[in-house]
């Protein structure tokens, strides 16, 4: 008997404590994965899901490509001023304004307009705001000359 056996903190004092000794050995023998496969037929298995992965990920990136608006923009992390529109992840209102709906430019009353919507305020409290804004931070002189070549409506 071996001296972890006879030791004061283990429960097993003598042999009558062990169970009885194995008929037969407790595990059988396996063999090893793919160990009955050929090499060409692993090679193969291993090319097929190599080429199954690069037509998922090419496929991807040409989804990717198409939503962002082509190779220029992807590479350069850019979006398209309407892309997050038609995705879906604009945080816009849903109904689209007047001049954006006929295919022209929005102006900057649209996007303020758009801005107070996306932050559920009157569209009149936000246009203060930035109009407050622009005053603390513009110079006179720049706000003059920007009032001289705007037409006033």
């Amino acid at each position: 008997m071996s001296e972890t056996i006879r030791s004061k903190s283990s429960a097993v004092k003598s042999p009558s404590d062990l169970p009885p000794p194995r008929d037969r050995k407790g595990i059988r023998p396996v063999s090893p994965p793919l160990s009955n496969t050929p090499l060409h037929r692993f090679n193969y298995y291993i090319v097929l899901f190599a080429a199954m992965a690069i037509a998922f990920y090419a496929w991807r990136l040409l989804q990717w490509k198409t939503e962002v608006g082509g190779w220029w923009n992807l590479a350069l992390g850019k979006r398209p001023p309407g892309a997050d529109a038609i995705v879906g992840t604009a945080s816009a209102s849903s109904t689209p304004t007047a001049s954006a709906s006929s295919g022209g430019r929005m102006s900057v009353e649209d996007r303020i307009n758009d801005l107070a919507a996306a932050l559920g305020m009157p569209s009149k409290d936000l246009a203060v705001a930035i109009a407050d804004a622009v005053r603390e931070h513009v110079p006179p002189a720049s706000l003059s000359s920007v009032a001289a070549h705007e037409p006033s409506g």
